[in-house]
C-alpha cells in the first residue's frame, strides 16, 4: 500500500522539479540574454576603469566553455569629456570568466579580439590626467589568453599608426609579457613600415623593454630598409611618456646612417630627444670627407639634442667628432634630407656650426690649426679662419 502511494507521489515531484527547472531556465535566460549580459559586463568594466562603454548593434553570446560576447560597434569614452571617444572598434569579441561577470574583486578577462580598433591618444591622456590621485595610476586588467588586434589605428597629435596588428599571448600585471606587432607609422610625407617583437620584463605602465624590429622608411625620394634593436625603460604613468634608452642600434642605407647610441626620449605635446653614440662609418651617399678624416678608421662619435614639434621640423643640435676633429652644428632635419636628395646640391649643407681640426687636406693643400664657421642663410656662406699655417703637399 505504501509503495503504491510513493508511486503516485513521483509524478507530482517530477512536476515540481519541472516547474522549478523552468523557472530557473527563465531566470538564467533573462540574466544571460545577450543585451542584459552585455550591459552587465560593460557596466562592470566601466565601474572598474571610470569609463563609459557602449555598442552600436545587437550583441551575440555563447556560454561554453565560459561567457563569450561579440560586441558590434564598441565605443569607449570618458564621461563628460569633449572627445567623442577614446577607443572604438568595428567588432570586439570578449571572453571572460564567471568570477568577473558575477563581481569578483579583480578585473580578469580571458581574451579580447578587436577588429579595426581606433585609439585616440589625446583623449586617452585627458582621461588619465582627470583620474583622482586617490585612485592611483591606471592598472592593466589581466588577460589570461591574451589580446589580438587586427587592422588597428592609433592617432597622435600630428601622426598616426595605420594597419596595426598586435598579438599578445597573455597579459598579467607584473608578469613578463611579449607581443608581435606590425603596421605603418605616418607623419607628414614620411612612412615607416614596421614589424617586430616586443618583450617586457613586466606588464604595466613602467616596464623595461626590448624591441627587435625591421621594415622600410619612405620620405620623399628616400626609400630604404632599416632594422632596430632597442633596450629601454618606459614610464607611461603620467604625461609625457618617457623612454630611458639604455642602448639603440639602428641599421639602414644611405642617405640614412647606421648608429649605436643611448639617451632619452620624452613624447607628449612636444618631442624631446637626447642621444649620444657612434656612427661606425660615414654613409656612402653623403659628401666625401676631406683627409685625414676620410682615411680614419675610428668610429664617428655624435651627440644629438632635439626639443620641439613632434614632426621634427624644429632645429636640432648635432655634434660630430673623430679623433681630434670636431663639428658642432644646428640644422633642420627636413632641410638636410632635401639637400641630400637634390641632384644639384649646393657644396655646403644647410646648417650652422663650427668645424675645428688640427689638420685638414683640401685640394693638395694642408691646413693646420683650422677652424671653419658655417652660417646658413641660403646654404652658401662659410668662412675659414686658419689659426696657424697652411702648407702645400706639392
Amino acid at each position: 500500500m505504501a509503495d503504491a502511494k510513493r508511486k503516485r507521489r513521483w509524478p507530482w515531484v517530477l512536476a515540481v522539479f519541472a516547474v522549478l527547472a523552468g523557472v530557473a531556465a527563465f531566470w538564467v535566460d533573462r540574466q544571460l540574454e545577450p543585451t542584459r549580459l552585455t550591459a552587465t559586463v560593460l557596466a562592470r568594466a566601466g565601474d572598474a576603469l571610470g569609463l563609459e562603454f557602449s555598442i552600436d548593434g545587437t550583441p551575440e553570446y555563447a556560454l561554453r566553455p565560459e561567457p563569450r560576447l561579440v560586441l558590434p560597434g564598441l565605443k569607449v569614452r570618458q564621461p563628460g569629456a569633449a572627445a567623442p571617444w577614446i577607443l572604438r572598434a568595428e567588432r570586439a569579441e570578449v571572453s571572460l570568466p564567471w568570477d568577473t561577470l558575477t563581481g569578483g574583486d579583480a578585473l580578469v578577462i580571458t581574451r579580447v579580439e578587436l577588429q579595426r580598433p581606433e585609439l585616440d591618444l589625446g583623449a586617452l591622456a585627458t582621461w588619465q590626467a582627470s583620474r583622482p590621485a586617490s585612485t592611483g595610476p591606471f592598472e592593466l586588467p589581466t588577460f589570461t589568453q591574451g589580446v589580438v588586434i587586427t587592422e588597428g589605428r592609433v592617432s597622435g597629435q600630428d601622426w598616426s599608426v595605420e594597419s596595426l596588428a598586435l598579438a599578445v599571448p597573455a597579459l598579467v600585471p607584473g608578469a613578463p609579457a611579449e607581443a608581435e606587432l606590425s603596421g605603418r607609422f605616418l607623419q607628414s610625407d614620411r612612412e615607416l613600415v614596421f614589424a617586430g617583437r616586443l618583450d617586457a620584463d613586466r606588464a604595466g605602465l613602467d616596464p623595461v623593454l626590448h624591441l627587435d624590429a625591421s621594415g622600410r622608411l619612405r620620405s620623399g625620394e628616400v626609400d630604404v630598409p632599416w632594422s632596430l634593436a632597442l633596450d629601454a625603460a618606459l614610464d607611461a604613468r603620467t604625461p609625457p611618456t618617457r623612454l630611458a634608452i639604455a642602448s639603440v642600434d639602428w641599421r639602414s642605407e644611405s642617405p640614412l646612417p647606421d648608429l649605436s647610441a643611448s639617451g632619452r626620449l620624452d613624447l607628449g605635446d612636444t618631442l624631446v630627444l637626447q642621444l649620444e653614440g657612434e656612427l661606425p662609418r660615414w654613409p656612402a651617399g653623403w659628401p666625401a670627407l676631406p683627409e685625414p678624416m676620410a682615411s680614419a678608421t675610428s668610429p664617428l662619435g655624435f651627440t644629438l639634442a632635439y626639443d620641439g614639434a613632434t614632426d621634427l621640423t624644429a632645429p636640432l643640435d648635432l655634434g660630430l667628432r673623430r679623433d681630434d676633429t670636431r663639428l658642432d652644428t644646428r640644422l633642420v632635419l627636413p632641410d638636410l634630407l632635401a639637400w641630400l636628395e637634390a641632384d644639384t646640391a649646393t657644396p655646403l649643407p644647410p646648417l650652422n656650426g663650427e668645424l675645428s681640426t688640427p689638420r685638414l687636406v683640401v685640394g693638395g693643400a694642408t691646413l693646420e690649426g683650422l677652424r671653419i664657421t658655417l652660417e646658413d642663410e641660403s646654404a652658401e656662406a662659410a668662412t675659414a679662419e686658419p689659426e696657424d699655417t697652411a702648407t702645400s703637399d706639392d
